[in-house]
Parts: C-alpha cells; structure tokens; sequence
C-alpha cells in the first residue's frame, strides 16, 4: 500500500470554477506562488442542487468541478511551468471547501466574481464567509486587474495600508513585504470623519485644532510604521491622514494604488463571525486588489 501524501503547509490556495474571473484569480495566485516559491493548491467544490434529482447531476457537478481544476492545471503551467501544483476537487460548500485548504496555507486567492453553481468560490456571500474565517491572509483580485511584480524596480506604484490602531501591525507588515515583492512604495492611511459644528450651534474646532490633531495622528502613524520601516529601509514609505470616513477614503485610495491592505477585523454576530462594515465595503467597491490580513 503506498503512503498518503501529507497535505502541503505554507503553501498558496486559490478557488476556482471555470469562469474567466477565476482563471484571473489563478493567474495571480501563480504569481503569488512563484514569487514566494511555494506550491499552488487549485480547490473547486461541487455541491447536489435542492431540487431532490441528486442522481441525475452528482456525475455533472463533479466533473465540471474536475474541468475547472484541469483548465486552471493548464493555465498555470503556461504562465509558471516550474510551479507545482495540487488539485482539490471536494464535495461540500464552497466556503467549507476553501476553509479547509487554508488551514494550513499562507495566503488564499479569490476573483472578484463567479457564474453557475459554483459562484461560491469567488467574491460574494459565500466568499465573504471565508474572509471573515479564514486564518491566513485572503487576496482578492479585482476584475483580472494584474497585482504583478514590476520588473524595472521604478518604485512608482503604490500600496495603501489603512491604520486605525496598534492592532494593524500585522497588516502593516504585510503591506511592507507585499511592497518588498512588487518593488512599490506603501502609503499608510488614517481617515478621521469632518468635524461639523454641533446641532446647538457650537462652531466647529478651529482650524489650529485640526491641524495639531492631524499632526499628532501623523506622528502616531510613524512610530505604528517604524518597526516595518527599520526592517526595510530599502521600501518609500508615507503616512496620509485624510478627513472623511474610512470607506470613502480607502475606497477612494484604490483609484491609485496596486493593492489596498487591510486588517481583518472579525466581530462577533447574532448569525455567526462577520467582517466589520470597512472591509465589507472595501471589498465590494475598492478598484485594486485588496489583501485581507487576520488580526486578534
């Protein structure tokens, strides 16, 4: 009897289901997989439809399940030939599916969008559900939009990193090391709501206030970059304080940047583990990739 193969760890995981989104979403995850020379995990889930003819469609779902995983086997060695690459195609619920693989991974790929029954696997409620889950850092990938390596080193594009509070280090240094791979600047961004003056007719803070209270978020902003900063000196940083929600402003910071990074943070639900509302937001409007990095 031959031994089972243990499952790969540290590795890259992305989801697929045979739509054009999800081939963007395994061309960016080859990426991922070759900068950081790991193996490249494709999962697809095939579940029964509710309709009660389960006979009838098991066969189906699963070998289009199958198709997918293969077309995406194809695609990645055409981009990367070197990488290895492992094939899962498991009945259950997408969300469990891509839970289970990256259990033991260290970054999990997603497209912006799906078709047909298997549209689970791509951003949407399901997709949601693996991000709020998920204990290893989900990259979403907007439309096909490329987060590749630039190769010239020019440092001309940019990572946005939103920071509220110490509890984003984490996303900070992983918007440090995603910048370190592609050869781009990082810009960390606090977002602060207007002031505006009180419903009993209070003005509003002198413009002297505000400015003495952007610099002491700037200054707060710094020493929150200054481990990342001393651990790659060789990586443009800045830090951007910005007076509108942090929705808008994040979402807006997208028009700019090659990829937004966020810090997960997960609350407690009466229906379960959700994503605060910024990330839910971000997600579902931003214009860049967006990485989702676990924290707590």
């Amino acid at each position: 009897m031959s031994a089972i193969s243990p499952p790969p760890t540290g590795h890259v995981v992305v989801g697929v289901d045979g739509s054009p989104a999800a081939l963007a979403a395994v061309a960016q995850a080859a990426l991922e997989a070759s900068n950081r020379e790991l193996p490249l995990e494709i999962v697809s889930a095939w579940t029964l439809p509710k309709d009660g003819q389960l006979d009838a469609y098991a066969g189906q779902m699963r070998r289009e399940a199958e198709d997918a995983t293969k077309a995406a086997v194809a695609h990645v060695r055409a981009l990367h030939p070197r990488i290895r690459t492992i094939t899962r195609v498991r009945r259950g619920a997408a969300h469990e599916v891509l839970l289970a693989s990256a259990e033991h991974a260290s970054l999990v790929v997603i497209g912006s969008r799906g078709h047909g029954r298997m549209a689970g696997l791509l951003l949407g409620s399901v997709s949601l559900s693996v991000a709020a889950y998920t204990p290893c850092p989900l990259l979403v990938v907007r439309d096909g939009r490329d987060v590749s390596a630039r190769s010239d080193g020019s440092g001309e594009g940019l990572v946005v990193v939103g920071v509220e509070g110490r509890d984003c280090r984490p996303a900070v240094e992983a918007a440090y090391e995603e910048a370190l791979l592609r050869h781009l600047r990082v810009c960390a961004l606090n977002a602060v709501p207007t002031v505006t003056p009180s419903p009993i007719g209070l003005p509003a803070p002198a413009l002297e206030s505000l400015a003495a209270a952007d610099a002491l978020r700037r200054g707060v902003l710094d020493a929150s970059l200054a481990a990342s900063r001393a651990k790659h000196p060789e990586i443009e940083s800045q830090v951007r304080v910005v007076r509108e929600g942090a929705s808008q402003a994040l979402v807006e910071a997208s028009r700019e940047a090659d990829l937004v990074v966020l810090a997960a943070h997960r609350r407690t639900a009466r229906f379960g583990t959700r994503l605060g509302r910024v990330n839910h937001t971000v997600l579902h409007h931003a214009h860049a990739p967006v990485l989702l990095v676990p924290v707590g």
